[in-house]
């Protein structure tokens, strides 16, 4: 193994390179039998070309929709996979399981769901096929639905102290690029704040969040004291004509760093954020992660 052993990675950058956590990584070993690394002689896991390829086609599954536990009879097959026509119903199952235990209030049972979910399946599928869609099926109902509003604000806390726990020791190892979430519009926890720290910092960015109504005036000497390589501006509500007309026109100016906007204040304001020279995500979490990263990664190069 020694020969071959400069060909391969640790779980570290095994994660890096595929996007898929290290403890994810070890759950599909220990519980399915997929992707067995190699081991040094201290048991360190090392991943071959061939392993981290085969990290790609079980991505490429689960995207499609199939359960992990399906995947194993699968791995191995060159063909390239069809569409399932199970995508709809898994993650559909998982929804609906997830709107019982909120409308129930447990906390317990959503934990549980969130843990193991999040254990099997890479953040930005759970993202963007479960957390996402459950938000935004909330954030649809009438405003005078009775318990309508105390379930978001529920899901909102719940999503907020998850995201805590989980934050606090990647961010102790984190050695990606520096990155700012400010929530400009709000005096509360904002959910698309905290999807896009937990896709970000899954991905090894290093995080200064603002969590509630971050004056733009002022990240100007946040940056000077604490350079970043980018800002990421969020806001679900629309912004104040002083913000929108003068202090983001003026930030934009005054930093070398890119900014990025997301949320629904893309689509309130896309052509002010766009003059004042702020580069627009989507509203969507999941997407914006992806953008992101494909703009960063530009930038480097």
């Amino acid at each position: 193994m020694q020969t071959h052993e400069s060909n391969m990675l640790p779980i570290r950058e095994a994660a890096r390179a595929t996007g898929v956590n290290p403890v994810t990584l070890r759950a599909w070993e220990r519980r399915y039998g997929l992707v067995k690394p190699h081991r040094t002689p201290k048991g360190h896991r090392l991943y071959a070309p061939e392993q981290v390829q085969q990290i790609q086609q079980i991505l490429t599954w689960l995207e499609r929709g199939v359960a992990i536990s399906q995947v194993a009879a699968l791995v191995g097959n060159q063909a390239p996979p069809a569409p399932s026509l199970d995508r709809t119903s898994l993650w559909q199952h998982q929804r609906d399981a997830l709107l019982f235990s909120l409308a129930r209030f447990d906390s317990p049972q959503l934990s549980a769901q969130y843990r193991d979910l999040m254990g099997l399946y890479p953040a930005p599928l759970v993202c963007a096929q479960l957390l996402e869609p459950v938000l935004t099926d909330l954030e649809q109902r009438p405003t005078n639905q009775y318990g309508s509003q105390l379930e978001k604000q529920f899901l909102h806390s719940w999503l907020h102290s998850q995201l805590a726990g989980r934050l606090i020791p990647q961010q102790e190892q984190a050695q990606g690029p520096r990155l700012l979430l400010a929530n400009l519009a709000s005096n509360s926890h904002e959910p698309r704040l905290d999807l896009l720290s937990l896709l970000l910092s899954d991905a090894g960015f290093r995080l200064l969040r603002l969590e509630t109504c971050a004056l733009a005036s002022e990240l100007t000497l946040l940056h000077e004291r604490r350079p970043l390589d980018a800002m990421l501006l969020v806001a679900s509500q629309r912004l104040d004509p002083a913000t929108l007309e003068r202090e983001l026109p003026r930030l934009a100016n005054q930093v070398d760093c890119p900014l990025f906007a997301t949320g629904p204040m893309v689509q309130l304001h896309a052509s002010e954020l766009s003059d004042s020279g702020i580069t627009l995500l989507s509203t969507s979490p999941s997407v914006s992660f992806e953008q992101l990263q494909q703009l960063l990664a530009g930038d480097a190069s």
